[in-house]
């Protein structure tokens, strides 16, 4: 074996040429930004130190601070898929419970806000049903926080569960309508408010449930948030305008007749939503022929 000790020495055997080309790429992307937009040293430095601080605020992984400025770049699903983020969420963790199918998320006895039932179907390309897919599935509570994130006394799996997908491929559980958040270990530091709003951006999160689905014909899990029609944040979305396509949002509907809301034990209003999930699997076709799913 020979030993190099020439500093200047590098090994030819080491050379990645994909990585070679996308470093040069970068780099010309930046040069067009400085010499066509005036990017300068200091927007860089600027944005990173923005970063930093919010890294330090929140002790989430850099690459995770940073993924509202990634996240639409690499938002999968196409020709009539449902979109997925090949990202994982920085407030996913694993090992939740298991609810039945039906079924209900833990949540705490005084859980505020509205009851939501959402149900649907998860397909493949074909439109036909993927039956024991896993639906890993959490969201933020009323006020905004994820369970597990922070020491606040809430219990680390609050609204977050999973459950299997029956025969027709079909899911149900009910948890407590989400809003739209801000989380705010985020808002409290300084300049995060300021730099969202400079670019057109609300500091806030539209409501959303996440989902991560899984199953043996899958060749990746699905990851992903689903938002609810007609939000106002959606547009602004911190995250970014193009995250909640329609493709990503569920309708909700309201019901307060007392008699409905006495068939299904609430004491009072809640809200239904319907999402079905039409998902990759190794034999599907490039585009989607979605059937509509059963009764």
């Amino acid at each position: 074996m020979t030993t190099h000790t020439d500093p200047s020495y590098v090994d030819p055997s080491s050379f990645n040429p994909r990585a070679i080309r996308l470093v040069e790429a970068f780099k010309q992307a930046l040069m067009r930004l400085r010499d066509e937009e005036g990017l300068t040293f200091d927007d860089i430095k600027a944005a990173a130190d923005l970063l930093q601080r919010v890294q330090t605020a929140t002790s989430a992984p850099l690459a995770l601070v940073a993924m509202p400025l990634y996240s639409e770049l690499f938002q999968g699903g196409q020709d009539g898929y449902t979109p997925s983020d090949d990202v994982e969420s920085p407030t996913y963790f694993p090992y939740s419970p298991r609810i039945d199918n039906p079924g209900i998320l833990p949540m705490r006895e005084d859980e505020p806000g509205t009851p939501l039932i959402a149900s649907g179907y998860v397909l493949d390309g074909h439109g036909d049903p993927l039956p024991g897919a896993k639906l890993e599935i959490y969201h933020a509570a009323d006020n905004g926080n994820y369970s597990g994130l922070y020491d606040d006394g809430v219990p680390k799996n609050n609204l977050r569960g999973h459950l299997f997908t029956d025969a027709d491929g079909h899911y149900s559980f009910t948890t407590i309508t989400p809003v739209a958040y801000v989380d705010p270990v985020t808002a409290a530091v300084d300049g995060v408010a300021e730099a969202a709003a400079a670019i057109g951006r609300s500091s806030y999160r539209p409501a959303h449930i996440h989902y991560e689905v899984h199953h043996p014909d899958l060749p990746q899990p699905w990851r992903g948030e689903v938002y609810f029609t007609g939000d106002p944040v959606i547009p602004v979305d911190f995250v970014g305008p193009n995250i909640a396509q329609p493709a990503l949002q569920a309708d909700s509907v309201l019901h307060d007749d007392p008699a409905d809301i006495a068939a299904q034990g609430f004491d009072g209003p809640y809200r239904t939503a319907e999402f079905d999930f039409v998902i990759k699997t190794r034999t599907s076709p490039e585009t989607a022929t979605v059937k509509e799913a059963a009764a």
